[in-house]
């Protein structure tokens, strides 16, 4: 009897405790990825090169209330902001693991769709079928953001979202910043076929006659000039951009035309951009594949060239080019994928080739 009343009395105790980590738990919800890539590159009277690459992102959501959650991701990489891949080699050195996002998202259960979104995040505009034009697909800028959607009806859909997001500060001058906006619709027609389109605008404040937002001596492909001896852009970047995507939904296959153009206000010449392409694709699971091919042309000072596609032309401005893909899906959540770039480089159109071929699983 006197074992049975101290069994009865530490479940009495312990229960709560364990009803409040059985409550903690579900609050949290782990995810990530995992890539591992052989890349070869080929460019004009340079040596070709050949690597093996990774990179691990692990993710962690937080529910804290039913209006409020947490979000944060750690990755590999290194300060690049648009990569989070790590070579190979080096003697088998240890590899950098960093945090990558880290932000709290506030959305009312007042307010049907609506987000405002403050830290470290990943790019709060949308982008044609993970196009890269303006934003590297690993960029995560830190500020503030809100997103809204809202569905006046069954077959349309309304989206904005706008930000505020700190490029750079600097100590005993004005610090660098990007104002954003963007605003579109998605039509539904029947169920086989959607449309959508939309339009943004950029503006980076205090770049103009300032060094680089990164590497303060390289302009990724974008004017600069030496002012009292030392390197700045010669343009400020105030970025217009229409995009648009059609989706045509057949029977077994997907069908996606997509279009993406940019402007940069500030110069008269050389100031545009624009991607074209098209994807067709099949299932998600096991068996999936994906197949698609794009076109671009991003002129010198379209955008911020240290934010744009870090992979086609080796990352920058000041080239065209294609994207070929395909990807299959050799298992759930696990795919084999193959990118090929076929692009020129500045005036002289230098060539440049790269080849990836990725195995890629989720968690």
């Amino acid at each position: 009897m006197r074992k049975l009343f101290i069994v009865m009395l530490a479940c009495i105790i312990l229960f709560p405790s364990l009803a409040e980590a059985a409550e903690w738990y579900e609050k949290i919800k782990l995810k990530g990825d995992f890539r591992f890539r052989h890349e070869m590159i080929q460019k004009e009277e340079k040596e070709d090169r050949s690597r093996w690459r990774l990179r691990f992102r692990l993710g962690i959501d937080a529910t804290v209330t039913e209006s409020w959650s947490v979000s944060s991701r750690l990755a590999t990489g290194s300060d690049d902001p648009v990569s989070t891949n790590q070579s190979l080699g080096g003697g088998f050195y240890t590899k950098d693991f960093r945090l990558d996002r880290a932000y709290v998202d506030f959305h009312p259960v007042s307010v049907k769709g609506l987000n405002i979104i403050a830290g470290k995040m990943g790019v709060p505009f949308w982008k044609v079928e993970k196009t890269e034009l303006i934003w590297d697909g690993d960029l995560s800028p830190g500020g503030i953001a809100l997103k809204y959607k809202n569905k006046p009806s069954d077959a349309v859909d309304i989206f904005l979202a706008a930000g505020s997001f700190y490029v750079r500060e600097r100590k005993e001058d004005k610090d660098a910043i990007l104002y954003g906006g963007q605003a579109g619709i998605k039509i539904k027609t029947g169920d086989n076929i959607k449309l959508a389109v939309g339009a943004g605008y950029y503006d980076y404040e205090n770049v103009k006659d300032y060094p680089g937002p990164f590497l303060s001596a390289d302009f990724f492909g974008n004017s600069y000039y030496d002012l009292d001896g030392t390197d700045v852009f010669l343009y400020d970047y105030n970025i217009a951009e229409l995009l648009g995507e059609f989706v045509l939904k057949m029977e077994k296959l997907t069908v996606i035309v997509y279009g993406n153009y940019v402007n940069n206000t500030d110069p008269d010449t050389l100031n545009t951009g624009y991607l074209v392409g098209g994807t067709v694709k099949h299932g998600k699971d096991k068996g999936n594949f994906k197949l698609y091919g794009n076109y671009r042309n991003v002129e010198k000072d379209a955008v911020i060239g240290i934010f744009t596609d870090s992979d086609f032309i080796g990352g920058g401005t000041d080239g065209k080019g294609f994207e070929f893909g395909a990807s299959y899906g050799i298992a759930k959540k696990v795919d084999l994928a193959l990118t090929y770039f076929l692009s020129k480089i500045g005036e002289d159109e230098v060539d440049y080739k790269r080849l990836q071929v990725d195995l890629k699983m989720k968690f």
